[in-house]
């Protein structure tokens, strides 16, 4: 059966964030935003179609404010096998740092401006906004953790950083590979989405998790 149990997780971190403000006065203290972070194997047309079609699924305003929804664009390197092998190294090293990570934070400074954000990762995206979070989150010149929120999708890591949600089907089949494999510990399953065979392995974004 399908359901709205993203819609309205992703509204429950947006009223998580209802009374939290940036520090700087570079953004406006008036509406939310929301950017999505893509996984493994996904070109920039795919990132900006995960957003549209997320962007579907919400209203255009909340809490009375303007919800504006974007994309933070993580790019495939060597046709994917460079995905794969950053996914390795952030898995199993915890990696904290890299170009793309870079590249996303001087995005998000030009795209983002509001003062209340939330991060919402797909797959290895997941890794991103957990980084990302560290890296700007009551830091020196980042922003007041109370400020940003971060909400996970099919996530092969082990937590959301900031004590954020997150939505995995136990019928996600490269999840539940990397859960096996992985020689850390992965989220378990929080829900059971029921596939067509048209769905393939269960992972993707748009089609299984907007989905359904």
């Amino acid at each position: 059966m399908k359901n709205r149990i993203l819609f309205i997780f992703i509204l429950i971190s947006l009223f998580s964030l209802s009374s939290r403000v940036f520090a700087s006065g570079l953004c406006s203290q008036n509406g939310y935003t929301i950017a999505t972070i893509n996984g493994i194997f996904t070109n920039e047309d795919g990132a900006k179609e995960n957003r549209n079609n997320l962007k579907k699924g919400l209203p255009l305003t909340y809490n009375n404010q303007p919800l504006t929804v974007d994309y933070l664009y993580n790019p495939t390197h060597l046709a994917g096998l460079g995905d794969v092998f950053d996914a390795i190294a952030q898995g199993a090293f915890f990696q904290r740092s890299d170009y793309d990570l870079t590249e996303m934070l001087n995005d998000a400074s030009q795209k983002i401006g509001t003062q209340k954000l939330l991060l919402v990762g797909h797959s290895q995206g997941n890794f991103y906004t957990n980084n990302f979070y560290d890296k700007v989150s009551s830091r020196p010149g980042g922003i007041p953790g109370r400020s940003i929120s971060v909400y996970g999708v099919a996530s092969p890591a082990g937590y959301v950083d900031g004590g954020g949600k997150y939505l995995t089907s136990n019928t996600d089949e490269v999840i539940n590979f990397v859960r096996e494999k992985n020689t850390i510990d992965v989220l378990s399953p929080n829900i059971h989405i029921p596939l067509q065979a048209s769905d393939g392995n269960g992972h993707s974004f748009s089609d299984v998790y907007l989905k359904y």
